[in-house]
């Protein structure tokens, strides 16, 4: 009997010290999200209109929220308001997402990397018949999973769209093993219209409301993981669909491109402030350390020709 209480006691206590490193490893999901959300201030009479870094993301003649890339450059201009006047809500939105494959991986971010841009366009067709446009691309970057992914994204109404039950085979035809994350001199170019896929969403609402996404992979096991992006806008009804047995994210989103690790390389090790990162003591992951800059997917300059992204796929569909 004695001996049983003693388990017991153990089994008790081993559990009690599991939930509490959880709890202290807990993500801060609002500190990971690439953006930030604002809300626009209206002037009567006048559009507002906000540019990140001189593109325009939000243009309303109503209070609304939007989402300011961390980092940009922020401009608020006001007109008068004119009935010609076109509202084209968001513009262009950009990220990198990277995934982890298992919950317990290796923390080097480049089992699924892609580039996604959302451009976002009302319909206005006096109200409540107005609607959105979305418009999604998403360019993969990388593939350093040794099994078959899936990919896909619940949108903005809660539904679930796979893009593909098998990564590799869909979005990097034609190679085997590990894709742009042994090295940074032969690159696989995903650049084009045959690897970047083009998903155009309609539905019921106005121009200038929020309309969040959320990308997922799902493993082998059957699992959804989760970029760990704004938790308030993206509903989390598991927290370990975004975090892994250690408490770090399964996913990550950072603005613009990404300098990911090479294969098998912890993240921590090339980003001295990732730790403080991704549990909110920092508001940025900062750059990679350079005594680790071999250890890291970098390019000069990232966009084409002699870098990898295709910052305005939307030229390759141009009707």
């Amino acid at each position: 009997m004695k001996k049983i209480f003693l388990i017991l006691a153990i089994t008790f206590l081993a559990t009690s010290c599991i939930n509490e490193d959880l709890e202290s490893l807990k993500l801060d999901l609002d500190n990971l999200s690439p953006y930030t959300e604002k809300v626009a201030t209206i002037k009567e009479g006048y559009i507002t209109r906000i540019y990140a870094d001189d593109i325009l993301i939000c243009e309303t003649s109503v209070p609304t929220s939007y989402y300011l890339p961390k980092g940009a450059i922020e401009r608020i201009d006001t007109i008068p308001n004119n009935k010609a006047v076109k509202f084209s809500g968001w513009d262009t939105y950009q990220f990198t997402a990277t995934f982890e494959d298992t919950r317990n991986g290796d923390n080097d971010y480049n089992d699924f990397v892609c580039f996604i841009t959302r451009d976002k366009v009302g319909i206005w067709d006096h109200w409540p018949n107005d609607s959105v446009k979305i418009t999604m691309y998403i360019q993969p970057i990388a593939y350093g999973a040794g099994t078959v992914l899936q990919f896909g994204m619940t949108l903005p109404d809660g539904t679930d769209t796979i893009f593909t039950n098998n990564i590799q085979r869909d979005l990097f035809p034609g190679t085997s093993g590990f894709v742009n994350t042994t090295n940074f001199n032969n690159i696989y170019q995903t650049a084009d219209a045959n690897h970047i896929i083009k998903f155009v969403y309609y539905r019921a609402g106005r121009g200038d409301a929020s309309y969040p996404f959320h990308p997922f992979i799902i493993n082998q096991s059957g699992e959804k993981l989760y970029v760990a992006l704004n938790g308030k806008k993206n509903v989390v009804k598991d927290y370990l669909s975004l975090a892994g047995i250690l408490g770090y994210p399964l996913g990550i989103a950072t603005s613009g491109q990404f300098a990911y690790p090479l294969e098998k390389i912890n993240i921590a090790t090339c980003y001295p402030g990732f730790n403080n990162w991704v549990v909110g003591n920092s508001s940025e992951l900062g750059n990679y350390s350079n005594n680790r800059r071999d250890s890291v997917f970098h390019r000069v300059d990232w966009d084409l020709p002699s870098g990898i992204i295709k910052f305005n796929p939307q030229s390759l569909w141009p009707n």
